[in-house]
């Protein structure tokens, strides 16, 4: 849980911080910003839009319908006339909440047309039902909100009504548990633009609102080349670096490195004794384990319960201690089974030790790990790597969960 707060915190308070200083960048009038919004007014719809394309290519569907709805902000500020009926006047904001917040809630679609019209369909419900509750609101209910509306600091006490208080409290909320389930950078982006959304809403300054959706249109485009850039080069299921990130990694390494290979023993007996999701769950264990190995080597997963560690400017001799402390922490943890046991195979040898009853709750693993140096003979990372599976080759001989090297 603390790791996940740390990587939350990483990666919304860099967008929160930069929409601050925004925000007291056009609090402060300067006259370069009334003529930068006079003779460059569309440059922010130029910027949403830009950044609406390349989440398009990517197939980010979440990431295009919010850099629609920041482009909603664009024309109405640019042509008032055209968007202002009595519902937008009223509703633009809790509505414009309430949809980044479900986006947040949602899933990238793609944009098959019968995924569109579904999308099209949840906006304007949830659009409706901000709007019913906004009109339909019991005045008999409306003095249980005043406790919750005194909470405001006293700037904003005359500026939001105690509806409009309560229900950007209890908006960003959802959208804050949903931030503690999944962190991602296209998360954090929607979650920062909803916070900024009510300052927009009491500023009510059109050069504010071109400066903060020209910034949101830069951090969007950042947050869909990053998370397109994970899933590129990092594991889906594991979380860390891919092969693919492995081989760009070698391009920036030295004359001096070494090379290990690690191997999960018995990793298929997992997945037939206990299924598929006890299999995962010992590789993103394992995976856990090798991404804090100490010395400053760097976790990759090879493929499938294969994993590389890369350890730059050192020698063998200097990794040695630093893998076999990492082999010891791995062999000594016991992982508790949270899937459903399958029932043992009649053909199951007598020497596997992880094919055990199926009532035992409490499984131990370990690892094989071959360790190869950079050397004269083999200076090419595809050498050093070949002889790193072949020391790995020779651990599963000596009898698994030990470390040898070439």
């Amino acid at each position: 849980m603390l790791l996940r707060l740390q990587s939350l915190a990483s990666r919304l308070l860099p967008a929160i911080v930069l929409l601050a200083l925004v925000q007291w960048l056009a609090q402060s009038n300067h006259s370069l910003l009334f003529r930068w919004s006079a003779q460059l007014s569309y440059v922010p719809l130029v910027a949403i839009l830009f950044a609406m394309l390349v989440a398009l290519k990517f197939g980010r569907s979440r990431m295009v319908i919010a850099c629609i709805l920041l482009a909603y902000l664009c024309v109405q500020g640019l042509w008032p006339a055209l968007v202002h009926t009595a519902i937008s006047s009223k509703l633009t904001t809790p509505g414009l909440m309430a949809l980044l917040c479900v986006l947040l809630w949602d899933k990238d679609r793609g944009f098959a047309l019968f995924n569109m019209g579904l999308a099209v369909v949840w906006m304007l419900v949830t659009l409706l039902a901000t709007y019913l509750l906004y009109e339909y609101f019991p005045d008999e209910w409306q003095h249980w909100l005043v406790p919750v509306h005194d909470l405001l600091p006293s700037p904003l006490d005359g500026a939001l009504s105690p509806m409009d208080w309560c229900f950007y409290l209890l908006v960003t909320l959802l959208a804050l548990l949903k931030l503690l389930l999944n962190a991602s950078h296209s998360h954090c982006m929607l979650f920062a633009s909803m916070l900024v959304l009510p300052v927009l809403d009491y500023q009510n300054q059109f050069v504010t609102t071109q400066l903060t959706v020209f910034t949101l249109a830069l951090v969007f485009l950042t947050a869909v080349i990053i998370d397109s850039h994970n899933m590129a080069f990092r594991d889906e299921l594991t979380g860390i670096p891919s092969r693919r990130a492995l081989m760009q990694y070698t391009q920036t390494l030295g004359s001096r490195y070494v090379v290990v290979m690690a191997d999960i023993d018995h990793f298929k007996s997992f997945n037939d004794t206990y299924g598929h999701d006890v299999g995962d769950q010992v590789l993103k264990l394992v995976a856990s384990k090798l991404q804090k190995v100490t010395g400053g080597g760097k976790a990759f997963r090879y493929g499938g319960e294969e994993f590389t560690l890369v350890f730059a400017r050192k020698s063998g001799q200097q990794v040695l201690p630093h893998i076999e402390s990492l082999r010891e922490q791995i062999a000594g943890y016991q992982m508790v089974i949270r899937a459903h046991d399958r029932p043992v195979k009649k053909t199951a040898k007598k020497t596997n030790p992880h094919r055990r009853t199926s009532t035992q709750k409490q499984v131990g693993v370990t690892c094989s790990f071959g360790v190869a140096t950079k050397s004269r003979k083999h200076s090419q990372f595809s050498e050093v790597l070949k002889q790193a599976d072949q020391a790995l080759y020779d651990a599963k001989k000596a009898g698994r969960n030990c470390v040898k090297s070439r």
